[in-house]
């Protein structure tokens, strides 16, 4: 495109994509240049304020930068009868579990014993998802939804001056969670000469043809396409005629379940990472727009990009089996939590639905 003159009959979206992709070298992240404003996910967040933790991915900001010393969340039990929550993402491993009050990890302990028992009522000591230290610290492994529930640890130790035994409960509720997927809502608009112009179509179809391409190599898809014509007023211009075009990009393109059979646990994060890649794209190639036509303002095309008209919102998804609920789950609302005992969620919706017909008294169920 260097040295060539664009001249009004020539604006296509053609052009507007070798503009885009002018002098732009590929990296692993899209094109160089481009806006990322990626949503960065703090891979462990720990909430202690409210006696509530969630955990994630082993890239750990608290990490030195050696990669040798990693600081790892421990969770105090509480002795009140209210259970102390945790939310561990799915594949990761759960903080420390610490048998023990911050007011009781001060004092000697005589003879201490520790038992911890699961949601199904039985003791875990030698499951092989539970790691118990002799101390009574627990880390669930490779967390799955089957092992959200609450797990009760007991201690018991020996008061020599009133010569008895004491024993003290303490309930954590852990709950497994998922970051949403993520899909992208775009909303623009095109000026054209009038509503019934056989060109509209022509137009519209070019263009998504164009967008489709932008994104092709980062296995996402455009769907949900809509185009709409209108007359609007516009403070003064007077009447003018415009497309409406609205679509949505997700990362659900031929291939994915391969490409997440290849990730295995990192599906959805590499998922999410090729997503926002597109919504950068996408952003990029209208911006460019903007720029070519703020020097073509006397020797406009018949098709060209409303200026600012570009609007995006992000919409998150639950697998099945998964929900957000910012009532009980109110120190993870933006996390899609495992649906609790008499919910259910069999699609990508995001809320957990409740069952009637039948009791469901597991973690998670998709079917009711």
């Amino acid at each position: 495109m260097q040295g060539k003159v664009l001249t009004p009959s020539a604006f296509t979206v053609e052009s507007a994509v070798a503009l885009y992709f002018a002098g732009k070298p590929r990296n692993r992240f899209g094109y160089g240049g481009v806006p990322t404003n990626r949503h960065e996910v703090s891979e462990r967040l720990v909430l202690f304020g409210a006696a509530v933790v969630k955990v994630g991915a082993p890239t750990d900001p608290q990490v030195k930068k050696n990669g040798t010393d990693r600081s790892v969340s421990k969770i105090f039990g509480s002795s009140n009868s209210k259970p102390v929550k945790v939310y561990v993402k799915i594949y990761h491993d759960s903080p420390i579990l610490l048998c023990t009050t911050e007011d009781l990890k001060e004092h000697e302990l005589i003879d201490p014993y520790f038992i911890w028992i699961g949601p199904s009522g039985k003791n875990i000591k030698g499951e092989s998802y539970a790691k118990i230290t002799e101390t009574g610290r627990l880390i669930l492994k490779s967390f799955r939804k089957f092992m959200s529930g609450d797990y009760t640890c007991t201690v018991s130790y020996k008061n020599i001056e009133k010569k008895k035994e004491i024993f003290l409960d303490m309930k954590f509720s852990v709950y497994a969670y998922r970051e949403p997927d993520y899909s992208f809502m775009f909303a623009t608009r095109y000026h054209t000469k009038g509503c019934h112009e056989p060109a509209n179509s022509q137009f519209f179809h070019k263009l998504n043809s164009v967008e489709k391409e932008l994104i092709d190599d980062l296995a996402c898809r455009i769907s949900d396409i809509r185009m709409h014509c209108h007359v609007v007023r516009v403070p003064h211009k007077g009447l003018v005629t415009e497309l409406f075009i609205n679509f949505r990009v997700d990362p659900f393109a031929n291939g994915w379940e391969a490409l997440c059979k290849k990730l295995e646990h990192n599906c959805q994060d590499e998922l999410n990472r090729r997503v926002e890649n597109a919504r950068n794209r996408v952003q990029a190639f209208f911006m460019k727009q903007s720029i070519v036509l703020a020097g073509m303002k006397n020797a406009l095309p018949t098709f060209y990009y409303i200026d600012n008209s570009l609007q995006v919102s992000r919409v998150d998804h639950c697998r099945p089996g998964f929900g957000k609920n910012k009532i009980t789950h109110s120190d993870c609302s933006e996390c899609c939590v495992v649906c609790d005992h008499g919910m259910y969620s069999p699609t990508n919706d995001v809320n957990c639905l409740p069952c009637t017909s039948i009791r469901i008294n597991f973690y998670g169920a998709t079917a009711c």
